[in-house]
């Protein structure tokens, strides 16, 4: 199983990704609850709010729902923690993601490197970038 960030979700209902070559056919894929959040977000702001839910609620069909459960929710303030030793701050929404990746032992496939390459110094976080 691999993970989809939310960028990754965006890049497929804007018909800007082609899983082929990327993903096994046989592969599950799944997306977080939280991105679940940050998509429904996007698609009610945006101009044509139930053009974009509808395409949302086709894409969610095809992938596996990950919740933010007690592993993920421990996971975090692990994560937390060290990001503060350190003097680091990363939003708790990408803290959340990360730690159901964790939780789920999956990689995370995201194009905001940036932001999770500090969380897998810390930790076994796996990172793939499709974009």
């Amino acid at each position: 199983m691999k993970i989809l960030d939310s960028d990754h979700c965006v890049a497929l209902l804007r018909g800007q990704l082609d899983l082929e070559g990327f993903a096994a056919p046989d592969e599950d894929l799944a997306v977080t609850a939280v991105s679940v959040g940050e998509l429904a977000h996007g698609a009610h702001k945006s101009q044509r709010a139930a053009d974009n839910l509808a395409r949302l609620d086709v894409l969610l069909a095809a992938l596996i729902i990950l919740p933010y459960d007690e592993r993920a929710a421990r996971q975090f303030g692990l994560l937390k923690a060290a990001l503060e030793q350190r003097g680091e701050r990363l939003s708790d929404l990408d803290l959340q993601i990360a730690s159901i990746a964790l939780a789920e032992d999956a990689p995370l496939v995201t194009h905001n490197l940036a932001h999770f390459q500090r969380l897998a110094a810390l930790s076994n976080l796996r990172l793939e970038d499709w974009l």
